[in-house]
Order: structure tokens, then sequence, then C-alpha cells
């Protein structure tokens, strides 16, 4: 979905969601390519900003109110036929069926189908919910596969569905929910709605200013929406621009330094609904697609995290893997809970400053102040390395011994980071860093060798991992 930023110069209309002249004005030279070959640029923003003054239409709807601006373009495009219905009969779910019990909020007057009271209150919105999700599911044939229409005019159909649900998405709706005047979301639609089919593609740039939100997984669930419906998914100039720092989170999720999942956007496995790797297997391969394969690429990661000491008769070192006690119980919020419940006894702190940068710094420092030991590497002295002079907190009463060790910044150390197109690119360091001053990734690695010399005579089976990796 994310489209290499060269590859915009290519577009025929691009929509702009977010300040890319000003905050990405390296990446906006290719939007500014694409005009010079006639493209028209689309500026989505409450604001009127460098980005607006160089494109053909700024459209300042009400903040917040993107989905209704992007079903409005769905809608549009499906109601005149601008749907690029060769791709999405091909390239999509959109013929196939769905439970005919399975209900739309249009149908069921806002809701989806199988909401559930969870708590008190009767039918009070605000009362905790959930969704019995059992008719959420496809028609399959005999062979376990989607049962599909390839006219799109089932009406359990995804495309009939859709079709549907987005109904309400007038323009009158558009004007009245986002602020834009009738006449101008219809210019804008026809517009962007024109780069469906053969002979036109279009590209849509959001940044921070649509996941911010609550509702920032829909949001950006309504552009791939939106270009899938018009066959702007893996073609020339297509795509969604997503924008992001020249070195970002993003090589955190591909490279998966999350604790939820493994390299590969493998989950983590389960303590409990994981036991063995025939389970995991079962419970984490999907029955169709290209991720029918995850078997083969899961034990290759197995392989490559063991070497030689990965076996078949072992499960490949499945064992040895740490397993999640719950789903979420790795999250920032909830270590520090465990933190400060005394469960966490040490807490290393490479690149982060959670005294202050976190959900609930308050939380954050009284747990800090209650470890052992704290091992803050950072490039400066930070409100966590010097968590014993938070307001309010007599040094004398915090027991954590900290040790600072001084980090390497990117001009210092060799290494690789993933820019705003998730390309993977390697630096080489301009100058040594100062005396014993070292990269996290040297840190770690040291770290990690001193401690199987520690453990080189463990006969312990859980200390085979550790010792093999």
């Amino acid at each position: 979905m994310t489209t290499n930023l060269i590859d915009v110069q290519h577009a025929d209309v691009i929509m702009c969601t977010n300040n890319m002249a000003e905050n990405h004005p390296v990446g906006f030279q290719w939007v500014m390519k694409a005009k010079e070959r006639g493209a028209k640029v689309i500026h989505v923003d409450p604001r009127f900003t460098r980005t607006s003054a160089v494109s053909d239409v700024h459209v300042p709807l009400r903040s917040g109110t993107n989905i209704a601006f992007f079903g409005g373009l769905m809608s549009y495009a499906i109601q005149n036929n601008l749907y690029f219905k060769d791709y999405v009969v091909s390239y999509t779910n959109a013929p196939f069926l769905i439970d005919p019990a399975f209900k739309t909020p249009t149908d069921l007057g806002g809701l989806f189908e199988g909401l559930e009271q969870t708590g008190q209150g009767g039918t009070d919105p605000h009362v905790a919910q959930t969704y019995n999700k059992t008719s959420w599911k496809y028609q399959l044939d005999a062979e376990g596969n989607p049962k599909r229409d390839l006219t799109l005019q089932d009406p359990n159909c995804v495309f009939q569905l859709l079709k549907r649900h987005y109904s309400r998405y007038t323009p009158e709706m558009v004007e009245r929910v986002c602020g834009i005047p009738k006449a101008k979301f219809v210019e804008v639609a026809k517009l962007y709605c024109g780069t469906s089919g053969r002979e036109k593609t279009g590209t849509i740039t959001y940044a921070l200013n649509l996941t911010q939100h609550t509702n920032g997984v829909q949001n950006i669930r309504a552009l791939c929406m939106l270009q899938l419906l018009l066959g702007n998914i893996g073609r020339p100039g297509g795509g969604v621009t997503a924008l992001r720092g020249h070195a970002n989170v993003q090589g955190a999720t591909d490279l998966e330094l999350l604790y939820h999942e493994l390299p590969g956007y493998m989950a983590q496995p389960l303590r409990d609904a994981h036991p063995d790797l025939t389970a995991y297997m079962e419970k984490e391969t999907p029955k169709g697609g290209f991720w029918v394969n995850k078997p083969k690429f899961f034990v290759s990661l197995l392989k490559a995290f063991y070497g030689d000491a990965a076996t078949k008769d072992n499960e490949y070192g499945y064992q040895w893997l740490p397993k999640r006690a719950k789903a979420d119980a790795y999250s920032h919020q909830h270590i520090f809970v465990d933190m400060y419940n005394g469960m966490v006894k040490g807490f290393l702190a490479l690149g982060q400053n959670p005294a202050v940068g976190g959900p609930n710094a308050k939380l954050a420092r009284s747990a800090m102040q209650r470890l052992d030991w704290l091992v803050v590497k950072d490039i400066f002295l930070t409100e966590t390395a010097e968590i014993w002079k938070a307001p309010g907190v007599d040094p004398k009463t915090v027991k954590t011994e900290v040790f600072f060790m001084p980090a390497a910044p990117a001009a210092e150390k060799d290494g690789s980071l993933t820019n705003t197109m998730r390309l993977i690119q390697w630096h080489e360091k301009a100058v040594t860093p100062p005396g014993d001053v070292t990269s996290d990734a040297e840190f770690v690695c040291t770290l990690a060798r001193r401690l199987q010399a520690l453990y080189a005579g463990s006969k312990k089976e859980r200390d085979r991992g550790f010792l093999a990796a």
C-alpha cells in the first residue's frame, strides 16, 4: 500500500491531507514533478498552508471529519459508476459473499450486526459493549474458498454491503458534517474519482494528521478502500503515500522490535494458546492466501535465531522463545504498572525517556523509583537518568541505583534506518564517538556476550536457546 515517494511523480491527481510542502519538503519535490507534467493537486486540510498555495484545489474541511469526507468520495464513485469494475472484481474481495445474517449500520440504524451489552445500563451506548461476530464471515464453497459473485449484484457480496453502508454519505451529508460547500465537494469528487480506470492513477498522502485520532485506524482504512475502489493500488502513481520521519517507528514494525510480534509480522507466542510449535502453526496459519507459507517463514526465523541448535527434534528451538502470559501483558503501560507493583526489579532505558514521554509520566516516575537498578543509555542526561530529582521527591527515599551510559548519536555510528517510504538505508558514521561511548547495538551485543560467558556452563534446558543464539 505504501507508495514509493519517487513514484508520486507518475500520479495524475494527488490528494494531500497533510502539510507536505512544509513538513516533508524533500518528498514534496515529486508532487511538484507531477504538477510539471500536468497532474492536479488537491489539499484537504482545515488550514491554508504552503501546500494549499501550490494546490489546484484547497478543501478546508472541519477538523476530525475526514471519515465523512472519504466516505462521501466512495459513495460518489459507486453511485456514479466511477469505480474501476474490472480491477475491483479481479483484485479485491468485493465479489466475495458474506453470511446473509450480517447486517451493516445502514440496515441497523447505525450499529453493526452482533452488538451485545456487557455491562450495566441497558442500552446506554456508553456502557461497555462487545460484538458477537458469528455472522462476520464469508460464505464458503466445498473446498473452503469464499463464494463469489462476479457481477457484484448479490445483496450479500462485499460490494453491495459497502454500497449500502456508504449510501448515506451524500454530498449533502458531507456538506453538513465537514462544512464543505456541496459544489466544492462535487468538484473534488469528480476530479479525484476521475483517476479510476486504466488511463489514470491517483495517490493520497497522509501523516500523523490522520493517525493521531481516536478513529485513526478507520481513517487509514477509508483511504485504502477508496483507492481499491478506484483501482489505485499496485499501479504507477497510485497507492497511499504514508509520510513519516527520515528514521521512524516504521522500522520498529517492519523489523519487529515490538513486544507482540516477531520479525516478519508473526505473532509472539502466547504461553497458554501456543504451548508447542504444532499448536502455534495450527492457530496462526491462515487457510488461504500467501500466508499459508507461515510455517516455512517461522521455522526459517527460528533457525536464524538458534543456528545448528534448532532441529526438528527440538521444535527448532520453539520452547526457547519467550512466551507472552497474555496478549497485552508487555505493553508500555503494563510494564510500568508491574514495575510499580514490585514485579520488575531492573530496567534498561535505551533511547527513551519514560519519565516524561509516556501516557502516565507520574506513574512511570514512581515505578522507576522503586527499582533495584536502572540503566539509561542516551546522548544526554534525561529526566529518566535523574529520576531522583523528580518534582516533589526526596532523593533519600529513592532506592533505585541508576547507571548512565553515554550513547552514540546517528552521526557517530554505522547502521541502518527505515525511511519514510519503508526503504532500509545503510549509512556510515561520520566520526568516531569519543572515549567509551558506544552505540545501542554495541552495548546490547556486548552485554549479551558477557551474559553468555556467565551462563556458559549451564546445563539447564531454559538456557540452551540463549547460549545458542
